[in-house]
Formats: C-alpha cells, structure tokens, sequence
C-alpha cells in the first residue's frame, strides 16, 4: 500500500496499540506491573469506538491491537468494542495472557473473526509457570482452558486463512542482570535444547488438535531439530499457527533505578511501524512505554490527526529519522549501565534493526 502523511506520520502504520485497561490478574516477575505508578483504569467505551473509527477513516495502520500492560479480556464492553471495530472493517488483534480464555471471554471471542490472537503463553510448564503470579491458578487448568479455546477458536477457521494465531514463549537464555537482581533466576526456555524440546511438544499438542497426518509431522518434528535459540525464532509450526520467542527484556531500563547512561542516538521503531494510546486517551510513542513517559497528546480532548500534527511530534519523527533521540524518555530507553555499551549500543541499535535483522529475526515453516 503506498504510504501517505497523516499528521506527521507516514502511514499506514503496521499496528496501532490500543490499551484498553491496565489491569491484569497476574503479577509476572517479567513484566514491569510492579514498577507502574500510573492510575489503573479502563478505556471509555465511546472513546474506544471512536478512536477505531478515525484510525480506520485516516487508514493510518493496516490493524489495531488490544495490548501495551494489562489484560484486554478483562474490559466489560470488549465485545461491544469488537462488533464496532468489524462495523467499520477495521482488523483487530488481540493479546492476552490467556486466563480467561477458558471461560466466558473465550465464549464470548468465538463468535468474533479476529485478524489475529496473540497468547502470551511465555511459561511453557508448570515449573516456570511459577513466574506468572497467578495466585491460586492452576497451571493444568490454564493450559486446557487456552488449549480448548484454541481448538474451538481455530479448527472452524483454519482453512479460510483470515486469523492467525500465535503462541508467545519467553527465551531467556539472554538474562538481564538488573532483573534478576530484583526478582531472582528467571529461567524459561534458556538453551536450544530446551527450544527444541518445548517446541515439539507444544507442536505436538497442536498437532493433535488439529489431526496432522504422521508424515507430515515427522517432517515438522525434524525441522524443529534445526532451530537454535540464540536469535528471535518466528516458528510457522502450521499454516496461520506460529510459535514466537522473546528474548528477556528491560522494558527501557524498567528495573534499573540509576545509573544509565542516556544514549547519544540510535533507531526505534515508535511512530514508524506503530504507537501507542493508553486507556485514558494518551496517545505515546511506542509499545514499550508501559509508564505513559512520551505522552503526547490525549485524544480526549484532541482528535488523532490534531495529536499527530503537532509540532511536537514532527520534532521527534525527524530526530527518528536521523537516528537522533528528541525524547527524554527514549534517551532513556535506549541507554546503557556501562560506557563501554553507551559507545556502541545506537551504532549496534541500527545495525541490529535496520541491516542485521535477518540474522537475528528467523522465520521457519515446518508445514510445506
């Protein structure tokens, strides 16, 4: 699609993050939920509908999707939101951490064609699943509650090929240092060993939800048997069904409480591939600002191409552009601990993002 300026932006933009709540029932010792001091909320249903509707009438991004903190299924209009969404023919995505898709909101998401559903899986076992805090769940029953939505969710879908749905595990064989240090050993999927072992069984399972013929599953099976860890693995284990890992994150420096350097440059991907709106209008930069530090503007008070006009944040998009940082926040973000790192890490950010991304980004599909 050939792009065009809405406000400052180039658009259509991959994805636009919707947050519709911040809340969420689990307490991850991985996410930054602890370190969040902004007020918890929900997104104005009206607002919610109306943001969709200029999102899609400035066809500013190609889907919206419900996530940035807190857990979206937990929102009481999220069917009324989503049958506005369709109304309009905007794509929807939806993230979740999976809790409630055993129940009434996994009902309730059956009757919706989705463009995507993304389960933040990311414990893969009922050790790691430890790392979640979820209180007195149980990780069995969290594993067939998503593993029955799953089933019902995609079998009558598959073969139109209009939703995909995608697996997230959480890869830790890179640790963080500072993490660590606040929340102890974080230990999830930390060789490629335990890559491979993970993967063929949870294709397995999939596998046999689906009915896939043994041949083809062999041949699955060993493909698996050539991923490795060390890189961002985009798993195509059958078709519109992929597994993905992540490696470890800091969330911008989220656990570390001095001591960073603020970085000289480097690249980001906010306000190219996407940006944020928190549910109480503001509208950030990016996905990662889980505090709400590059507000700016509010869509409460504002429409989206006011928000986007401003001066602002034209200053910020040319600084993206020529790999300089205009944000505090981003300066932040993107620092280091250690001068040796604040030297190289904006020259490697590039590299990394813009040249040496294959390397690192490894899509495989074990299917033909």
């Amino acid at each position: 699609m050939e792009k065009k300026l809405f406000g400052h932006i180039e658009v259509p933009l991959k994805r636009v993050h919707i947050e519709l709540t911040n809340i969420c029932e689990f307490n991850c010792v991985f996410c930054p939920k602890a370190e969040m001091k902004r007020p918890l909320g929900y997104m104005d249903t009206a607002l919610a509908k109306r943001i969709i509707s200029e999102l899609k009438a400035g066809d500013v991004c190609e889907k919206v999707t419900f996530h940035v903190m807190g857990e979206p299924t937990l929102h009481k209009d999220l069917e009324e939101i989503l049958e506005h969404a369709a109304s309009v023919g905007m794509n929807v995505g939806l993230t979740t951490n999976g809790a409630g898709l055993g129940g009434r909101a996994g009902q309730m998401l059956l009757k919706h064609d989705l463009h995507q559903v993304d389960v933040s899986f990311q414990t893969p076992d009922s050790e790691s699943f430890k790392l979640r805090g979820a209180g007195s769940r149980d990780f069995d029953q969290y594993l067939e509650g998503v593993l029955s939505f799953f089933a019902a969710y995609m079998k009558p879908r598959i073969d139109k090929g209009e939703t995909t749905f995608k697996f997230r595990f959480l890869n830790t064989i890179l640790g963080n240092k500072s993490l660590e240090e606040r929340a102890g050993p974080i230990k999830v999927i930390s060789s490629t060993k335990e890559l491979r072992d993970t993967f063929r069984y949870w294709a397995g399972r999939v596998y046999d939800i689906l009915g896939l013929e043994e041949e083809r599953r062999a041949k699955a099976m060993k493909r698996i048997g050539k991923l490795s860890a060390l890189g961002w693995n985009v798993v195509e284990v059958y078709p519109h069904i992929f597994f993905e890992t992540y490696v470890l994150d800091d969330w911008g420096h989220a656990f570390d409480s001095d001591g960073v350097k603020e970085a000289w440059g480097g690249f980001c991907f906010g306000m190219r591939d996407h940006f944020s709106i928190l549910h109480n209008g503001d509208v950030t930069l990016c996905c990662m600002d889980y505090e709400g530090q590059t507000v700016v503007g509010n869509l409460k008070d504002s429409t989206l191409l006011e928000v986007l006009s401003s001066e602002k944040v034209g200053a910020i998009v040319e600084g993206f552009k020529k790999y300089k940082l205009v944000h505090p926040y981003c300066k932040r973000c993107l620092g280091s601990r250690s001068t040796a790192s604040w030297l190289f890490k904006p020259v490697i950010s590039v590299l990394a993002l813009k040249t040496l991304k294959p390397l690192f980004y490894r899509k495989t599909r074990l299917i033909d």
